[in-house]
């Protein structure tokens, strides 16, 4: 217990700063890159990049999600063989999976199926090779944070990724007058890589994987049953936040995409401070489950209601400086102001809910999840084709938080009804 407390006490300072240097160092970057890149150029980075991390998380198919699940207790009997074999099942299909979808990709870029203009290639065409790679240090990630490391785990996707790639377009903009968002890209992948090649190099050094053989301590159907419903419920919630970058690219003009995107970047502190505690409770969670669920269910009371907190301060001081924080992308960015006051609410009530979500897959109940997904994604495709022609952006952004709103209630009412049975079942 007293171990426990000492990396929740180390956990809770270190997660601090990756959520506060973290979010500047992402705010510069993308900054940085709508001041050297058009509206409409800036808009085609975000929307190939969320095209990119959905196909990421695709390809893991959710073997990121479950590994605080199943990994922490191995690693912490020192069982690096399971972990290896953990590893290989996911990676191998990430591998399968990713050659068909850049495959398919390249063909409706070379046809110009995904770009309107048929003189060029969309940015996705490039960026799609980095879903591999992202992928594979998603995954590793995890590895590390199943193994309390945490700050090998954050850090360097939180705060030395986005710093690195604003150098790399501070560099491009002084050796080119006019850079490209191929040469971002590329940078940026060329980035990716030294980071998932120097996590591959810690993993070996903490002995926490080896290349000897091994016999995978869960079989892979097994471990997939469980992660599949955790994939797609991933999927879910990143096309909730994704959907209107496309909607809008369709049917709205082109640099409203840019800006919307600067406002979802801006309020993306909210999902980010969540997910930054949760992995902080999350391998405690997964290892004290099975044998302690009480201890489990208390961890994760404590979990959501710090993130309740968090996200309240966070959501209410991004709120009072969103102006200001605006107009360092640019005096015609202003225009996304409603849009962004409108997801810091979303974004805060959806944070509570996200992490009751993971508990309620850690638990058994992924199909649930999905489904109340499934619905929240019809109502966004269905709310943006009402509300961007008519209102732009900031219809975009109503069609978010209609859409999250009813996600987050469905969660949230799902847990307190499946409490309420579990007390009633105890009683009885």
């Amino acid at each position: 217990m007293e171990d426990q407390k000492n990396y929740l006490s180390r956990g809770t300072w270190l997660l601090v700063f990756s959520i506060i240097f973290g979010y500047a160092a992402d705010y510069w970057f993308n900054v940085t890159l709508s001041q050297h890149l058009e509206a409409h150029q800036y808009g085609d980075y975000k929307v190939a990049y969320s095209i990119t991390m959905l196909a990421s998380v695709l390809v893991l198919l959710g073997g990121d999600r479950l590994a605080p699940r199943i990994l922490s207790k191995h690693i912490a009997n020192k069982d690096n063989s399971a972990v290896s074999a953990y590893l290989a099942c996911y990676i191998k299909r990430a591998f399968i999976i990713s050659i068909f979808i850049i495959s398919l990709i390249w063909f409706l870029s070379y046809f110009h199926v995904i770009h309107f203009d048929a003189d060029g290639h969309h940015a996705l065409s490039l960026m799609i090779v980095a879903v591999p790679i992202i992928a594979l240090g998603a995954l590793l990630s995890r590895v590390l944070q199943s193994a309390k490391l945490l700050a090998f785990s954050n850090l360097p996707w939180r705060v030395a990724l986005p710093l690195l790639k604003t150098c790399a377009v501070l560099a491009l903009a002084y050796f080119y007058i006019d850079i490209s968002v191929e040469l971002v890209i590329f940078a940026g992948i060329m980035i990716v890589i030294v980071i998932v090649v120097w996590q591959i190099w810690l993993l070996f050094q903490k002995n926490i994987i080896t290349l000897t053989p091994f016999e995978p301590a869960t079989p892979d159907k097994t471990l997939l049953k469980q992660s599949i419903p955790m994939m797609l419920a991933m999927l879910v919630t990143l096309m909730l936040n994704q959907t209107d970058l496309l909607m809008l690219e369709w049917l709205a003009n082109e640099h409203d995409v840019g800006h919307f995107s600067a406002a979802n970047t801006l309020a993306h502190i909210i999902p980010v401070t969540q997910v930054t505690i949760a992995s902080l409770f999350l391998p405690l969670i997964g290892r004290q489950l099975d044998n302690n669920p009480d201890l489990a269910s208390k961890l994760f009371g404590k979990a959501r209601f710090i993130t309740l907190v968090m996200t309240t301060v966070v959501g209410s001081l991004l709120w009072f400086i969103s102006d200001d924080l605006l107009k360092l992308f640019g005096t015609d960015y202003s225009d996304a102001k409603n849009a962004l006051l409108i997801l810091i609410p979303s974004y805060a009530i959806t944070a509570v809910a996200a992490i009751t979500a993971t508990w309620l897959q850690y638990t058994g109940q992924g199909k649930q999840v999905v489904e109340f997904g499934m619905i929240a994604v019809a109502i966004n495709v269905i709310a943006n084709m009402l509300f961007i022609p008519k209102f732009g952006l900031t219809g975009a952004a109503l069609a978010t938080a209609l859409s999250l709103s009813t996600w987050s209630l469905a969660i949230l009412l799902h847990h307190r009804l499946d409490n309420n049975k579990l007390l009633s079942s105890v009683e009885s």
